[in-house]
């Protein structure tokens, strides 16, 4: 547990605006909400991108024939 010292009025005032019931809950809200907001998460883009390690050889399968397919066609 960390202790923080804040100043009386200003703490009073956030309770107010923010309608939280005591600092705890403010303070804790607070950080909680900064976190999540300044947290880089990865973008969808960079969550479908392939891996750079395994791109050539997982893209290079993408385009593969399935040869399982049972159909057997002849040109």
């Amino acid at each position: 547990m960390t202790t923080i010292t804040l100043d009386d009025k200003v703490i009073k005032e956030v309770i107010a605006v923010g309608h939280y019931r005591n600092a705890q809950e403010a303070v804790v809200n607070i950080l909680t909400d900064y976190v999540r907001q300044h947290k880089k998460e990865p973008t969808l883009f960079d969550q479908l991108r392939l891996n750079e390690e395994a791109a050539d050889d997982q893209l290079a399968e993408l385009f593969e024939r399935n040869k399982d397919t049972g159909r057997n066609v002849e040109l």
